[in-house]
């Protein structure tokens, strides 16, 4: 995203080249992507291709003609532009978002309506009539369908739903009132407990938790985290406009204790839990330790609850993510857990988690677990990996209502107050 975010800035300075995004598996917002894919319409296509061509951090140029180019950059990575005409780009975005078992699915049933449908637009097949499209909520609206997001067009019966009226409104970045898993210089994080809120007002927040590692350089044994309870008090009383609350991210040990004493929990507004370290346990000894930690009362929330790593690598094009973990756990039954135990699991947005991911996001909404989206911060300028998060939450069809801090403050303590109650009678 990065490289994306540079390329679109310098290409946007372009005269007459407008409407440009990315398309393919990065505008679904898959967990990774092959080569970035972009696209664009202008006024004079063969000036904007070149314009991408010669942008600075091009190192090779793989091809190029007068209305695509395909290059490599400086990041390593293989970068195509597609400039396309002004009154075709809905549908052409359409097609080249994909994904393909969507659009194999939208063509049969295309052809069943006597339509044949390509990325320059719908072909009547009885009379060869060709309509263009400039957006795509107006393509899919004259195949009598609701707008479908992009990010759930993957084949699964999103179509049928659409044929229904049925896609619901997912959730936004906009929803999200603030979050509850951040760290300070009061552990690793690299901000003050002040930095880290205004930060977050900034972002027009109502409230961010601190929930620094409970084994961080002052939190450590409990007594340092009464302290910081009296910093955070501190601030609210100093600090309009954003309530800052008092939690901790406690390790989960291998027995399922928490690493912290039930008295020093009760004090603050909420408890994570989260398993750090002996990611190899055999699933049975595993399972026990995490759904142990779950059962514990003071507990609200399992932060990236398959402790998953995923780590970028800088091999050139085509180089896969490294990837700890993930533990080896049964989700169903943590998802089973949760809900008998009312514990919140969490989708990490930092781009090196990623967890909960959109497969398993999908099925504990299916069963009415509690999500939250945090962003695990360790630094005020990590708060905008929030945006991954909430797009793993759209893959997995969540509305605002399925994600707990889109709430307003008091409601999401009253929920948090309820989580660690156990619900099995």
């Amino acid at each position: 995203m990065p490289a994306v975010d540079d390329i679109l800035a310098k290409l946007k300075e372009v005269p007459g080249l407008r409407n440009l995004t990315p398309v393919g598996s990065l505008r679904r917002f898959q967990e990774t992507v092959g080569n970035i894919d972009l696209m664009g319409t202008a006024d004079n296509a063969e000036d904007a291709i070149q314009a991408f061509v010669s942008l600075p951090q091009v190192e090779e140029v793989l091809a190029s003609g007068t209305t695509w180019a395909s290059v490599v950059v400086s990041d390593g990575f293989h970068v195509d532009l597609r400039i396309v005409d002004h009154d075709s780009f809905g549908s052409t975005l359409q097609y080249f978002t994909g994904s393909k078992q969507h659009n194999i699915d939208l063509r049969e049933r295309a052809r069943r309506q006597g339509l044949s449908l390509s990325e320059y637009g719908i072909t009547s097949l009885a009379n060869g009539e060709l309509e263009k499209f400039a957006t795509e909520e107006a393509f899919y609206q004259r195949q009598g369908l609701q707008y479908i997001p992009q990010e759930i067009r993957e084949g699964q019966q999103e179509i049928e739903k659409a044929e229904q009226g049925d896609i619901p409104e997912l959730v936004e970045l906009s929803d999200i009132k603030g979050e509850l898993h951040v760290h300070t210089n009061w552990s690793d994080g690299r901000n003050t407990i002040e930095e880290m809120a205004l930060a977050a007002k900034a972002r027009g927040y109502q409230y961010l938790g601190i929930a620094d590692h409970s084994q961080g350089t002052r939190i450590a044994h409990g007594q340092g985290l009464k302290r910081q309870m009296l910093e955070i008090k501190q601030l609210n009383q100093e600090i309009d406009g954003i309530h800052i609350l008092s939690g901790v991210e406690a390790n989960v040990m291998l027995d399922g204790s928490l690493d912290i004493p039930d008295e020093i929990l009760a004090e603050v507004d909420f408890v994570i839990a989260a398993v750090h370290h002996r990611l190899d346990l055999p699933r049975r000894q595993m399972m026990k330790r995490v759904i142990t930690a779950m059962e514990n009362p003071r507990v609200d929330i399992l932060a990236h609850p398959t402790s998953r790593r995923v780590l970028p690598v800088r091999q050139g094009i085509g180089s896969e993510p490294i990837e700890s973990g993930p533990l080896d756990v049964d989700m169903e039954a943590v998802f089973q857990a949760a809900i008998r135990t009312n514990t919140v699991l969490e989708i990490d947005s930092m781009p090196s988690r990623l967890d909960l991911k959109d497969t398993y996001a999908y099925r504990a909404r299916e069963l009415g677990v509690k999500l939250i989206i945090d962003t695990d911060s360790h630094g005020t300028e990590n708060l905008r990996f929030i945006n991954f998060g909430v797009e793993i939450a759209r893959r997995a069809w969540c509305q605002a209502s399925d994600i707990l801090n889109t709430r307003p403050l008091d409601k999401l303590m009253t929920l948090l107050k309820s989580s660690g109650q156990d619900n099995s009678e």
